[in-house]
């Protein structure tokens, strides 16, 4: 998949497939778009996830959104959109949304995000532990191993 901001050209084929597709005027696209990243974006807030970061552009709160086009090598371009943010332990994090699939079930793609983002801190601070005892022992191993050989 690629991400890329949108270009005239590329929004132009984003607004055509979404138009065919979801039946949306062209107009209304872009304010659907921005409206629902900022529905989710202070979801998050309510919940208050996102931290402060000097990383992150403070769009809503402590999230970042940018309308961007989604583009895969079997399908047509469409509108999409990336929200980033920050949260504890120093993880950043970034949903990209496709604007058709959160159409066709707005709870339900916000309630599979919500339920995804817990397990996934958790596996990334599983696999931060690991590798910080990996690092440890690798270091014991050439300080301590090279003194006694």
């Amino acid at each position: 998949m690629i991400y890329s901001a949108p270009d005239s050209s590329q929004q132009q084929r984003a607004n055509t497939a979404a138009l065919r597709l979801a039946g949306l005027q062209s107009r209304d696209i872009e304010k659907l778009a921005r409206d629902s990243a900022m529905g989710i974006a202070q979801e998050l807030m309510k919940h208050q996830i996102p931290i402060p970061s000097k990383k992150i552009r403070p769009d809503v709160g402590n999230v970042q959104i940018d309308m961007i086009i989604i583009e895969e090598k079997v399908s047509a371009p469409e509108p999409g959109m990336r929200l980033q943010f920050d949260v504890e332990g120093g993880m950043g994090v970034t949903f990209t949304i496709k604007l058709l699939e959160f159409l066709q079930d707005p709870k339900g793609y916000v309630t599979d995000l919500f339920t995804q983002l817990g397990p996934m801190r958790r596996n990334i601070q599983r696999m931060r532990t690991h590798k910080r005892a990996a690092d440890a022992a690798i270091y014991r191993a050439l300080t301590q191993g090279a003194a006694n050989g």
